[in-house]
């Protein structure tokens, strides 16, 4: 059978534009196979165990990060506006090696890197704060002389929001912004952000981070609505893949274990440090210990491994 030119043009035109013949449609997607609101996977989730290593130096510690070949930085956060310390500490004994004071206002995430100390203000939490308060990010030398202090990315020059979290990449600056709820990478040096990874709601309350071979661990936790404090609590960890923003996993410390507030990793090892004070939680007499200020969980000052099982 002869066909003209005119007649298989026409043809082959309808028949592209008719989607059913073109490529059939699977049941319950639409035309670009998507299923609308079906639910991503949830994140497999494992346990771990805490031991306690050593206690820090009075305070709330609050931020706990390496440098490589000399200790555990740990840095406190206060309420009262006095300058806040940062103290290297020795890996085993948790012996102080150096003390470095900061102008960070209630530190809420801090780490070591490139030679420096990066401090999280979370200034909020200072009574009798100024307006705005001091929030924003502080590098302080090992003299203990400011650098800088910036404020995160994506808000008011004067006020970007207050940090919960700070990890290092090769020469790169992870932090986690409170107002954006996001995991932000910033160049040190520009201050420009080049990544962002939204942080997950699969889990409840979010807090200190740490870099990890391309992935990036996050304080977690749920409470039990119905009890108050240590006991109703379950902290854990949840990990990001970098290149994606997928949830790896997430991690719930067994019964008994360590509350966590910030988290770090040493020769593939994670480690965290709990600043004993939990909002929302009452100070209870028996975490008290002399010199440290109210407390409220029995792990309140201690750094400690964590154990994946």
């Amino acid at each position: 059978m002869n066909i003209d030119k005119r007649t298989f043009l026409t043809g082959a035109a309808l028949l592209a534009a008719t989607p059913a013949l073109a490529q059939p449609r699977a049941a319950g997607t639409d035309d670009l196979g998507r299923r609308g609101s079906e639910e991503a996977p949830k994140a497999p989730r494992r346990k771990a165990r805490t031991t306690k290593m050593f206690l820090v130096p009075p305070s709330w510690a609050n931020a706990i990060s390496v440098e490589p070949g000399k200790g555990f930085w740990v840095q406190e956060q206060r309420h009262d506006g006095d300058p806040e310390k940062a103290w290297l500490l020795d890996f085993t004994t948790g012996k102080v090696l150096k003390t470095v004071s900061t102008n960070s206002k209630n530190t809420s995430g801090g780490v070591w890197g490139d030679g420096y100390l990066w401090s999280g203000a979370n200034g909020i939490s200072i009574r009798n704060h100024p307006n705005p308060p001091v929030n924003g990010i502080f590098q302080t030398d090992m003299s203990g002389r400011q650098i800088s202090w910036r404020q995160i990315p994506f808000g008011p020059r004067d006020d970007g929001g207050s940090c919960h979290g700070m990890a290092w990449e090769n020469g790169k600056l992870w932090v986690y912004a409170n107002r954006v709820e996001t995991l932000m990478r910033i160049d040190p040096k520009s201050w420009a952000v080049d990544w962002m990874i939204p942080v997950t709601k699969e889990v409840g309350r979010l807090h200190g981070i740490t870099y990890d071979n391309g992935s990036i661990w996050q304080v977690c936790g749920s409470q039990d609505p119905k009890v108050v404090g240590y006991d109703g609590c379950v902290p854990g960890l949840v990990k990001y893949d970098i290149a994606t923003g997928k949830v790896l996993e997430i991690v719930d410390f067994v019964p008994g274990s360590c509350d966590i507030h910030d988290v770090t990793v040493r020769d593939g090892q994670l480690y965290g440090v709990d600043a004993g004070e939990h909002p929302g939680w009452p100070i209870d007499a028996k975490y008290e210990r002399p010199g440290f200020p109210g407390l409220n969980s029995p792990s309140a000052g201690y750094v400690f491994k964590i154990d994946l099982i």
